[in-house]
């Protein structure tokens, strides 16, 4: 045995750690699986399933004959910039009397308001 050859009970001890190892392997690729597992049917269930009221509006229903809305600008007036957020449309438009932003209901197609920007007033 000085020969450098292990001896039985280092060969046992051997056995017992890899044994011991392939258990903790097995065990934690379980437990990924599981988790795993637990994500896809969250993900599954959440897509399934909206809650009443915050589903995503449906543009469709309101305007299944034409699909388009009308925006009346004054005469002279170029579209700025677009914005969409939820339901509502917001139109900036620059024309000859002054800059104007139209929030337009997407679910109606009927204007919200009309914001008129005005200079301030200076605070003495």
């Amino acid at each position: 045995m000085s020969n450098g050859e292990p001896t039985s009970s280092e060969v046992m001890r051997e056995h017992k750690l890899q044994r011991n190892l392939k258990i903790v392997v097995l065990g934690l690729g379980a437990l990924i699986l599981m988790g795993l597992g637990a994500v896809i049917v969250k993900v599954i269930g959440l897509s399934t399933s909206a809650p009443a009221g915050q589903g995503i509006p449906s543009i469709s229903a309101a305007w299944r004959t034409t699909g388009e809305v009308t925006l009346e600008v004054p005469k002279g007036s170029k579209v700025v910039s677009i914005s969409l957020s939820g339901n509502r449309l917001a139109i900036h438009h620059d024309g000859p009397e002054g800059t104007d932003i139209t929030i337009i209901d997407l679910n109606t197609g009927r204007r919200v308001v009309d914001v008129k920007p005005v200079e301030a007033l200076p605070k003495n």
